[in-house]
């Protein structure tokens, strides 16, 4: 039963919801749910599988939708598990340090901004590769600005290499053959994944693409920010 809602609940979303390039349906979508429910289960093993299901098809997504779908979204939810209401899991310690991060950054703490960083901070724990999207001015930059500075306040001392895709060739940004020498020229993020791995602590260590989307370079992470992590270069 619990599985027929599932698949229902996206294939409703995937007719009723906007068009939008970052939505994503299909099995990798339902993967990354089942990991935040074997999360779930793990943590609260005394929830019931309903409400275990719901929390985590509500807070995965939720990220994700845009404003304009969220009602359809939430009605979709609550229609799919009538009577089932569970407030977000709530970590007081990070979002006090992502407050106090925020506020050392010289930002305003204000609410809809911490929930967003709160989130890309789940997203992460999930995931190991993430989009963060949205119009200009939207404060990405400085949502994962904020979480890597809290991630550091929290004695995980968090290293950032952030780079603008777009002002530099595929061929710079991954590498390339030199067609007259047949010498391989390394590419900016091979030489940065090197550097990074020479670290010797275990702590978070992040490679930031802050600019852009563009199929030029964007296509060939496509394999490295799935599961398998295999760069796929086209």
């Amino acid at each position: 039963m619990l599985a027929k809602k599932f698949t229902t609940l996206y294939a409703l979303c995937d007719d009723l919801l906007s068009r939008q390039d970052h939505y994503d349906w299909g099995l990798r979508a339902i993967k990354s749910v089942l990991v935040v429910a074997g999360q779930l289960r793990r943590s609260e093993p005394d929830l019931q599988d309903s409400q275990l299901l719901m929390r985590a098809l509500r807070d995965f997504n939720t990220p994700k939708i845009v404003s304009e779908d969220m009602t359809i979204f939430s009605g979709l939810i609550a229609d799919l598990f009538p009577g089932i209401s569970i407030s977000r899991i709530k970590n007081e310690q990070l979002e006090q340090t992502v407050r106090d991060a925020a506020l050392s950054l010289k930002l305003q703490a204000e609410e809809g901004f911490m929930l967003k960083v709160i989130q890309l901070d789940g997203l992460l724990s999930i995931r190991h590769s993430v989009f963060i999207i949205g119009p200009p001015g939207a404060g990405k930059t400085q949502c994962w600005k904020v979480l890597s500075h809290a991630w550091t306040l929290l004695g995980n001392r968090t290293t950032v290499v952030d780079l603008n895709p777009k002002a530099v060739t595929p061929d710079e940004l991954y590498g390339a053959l030199n067609k007259m020498t047949l010498v391989w020229q390394e590419g900016l993020l091979s030489t940065i994944m090197r550097d990074l791995a020479n670290i010797s602590n275990k702590d978070p260590k992040w490679i930031v693409c802050d600019g852009d989307i563009d199929p030029d370079w964007i296509e060939s992470l496509n394999s490295v920010m799935d599961d398998n992590k295999v760069p796929s270069l086209t």
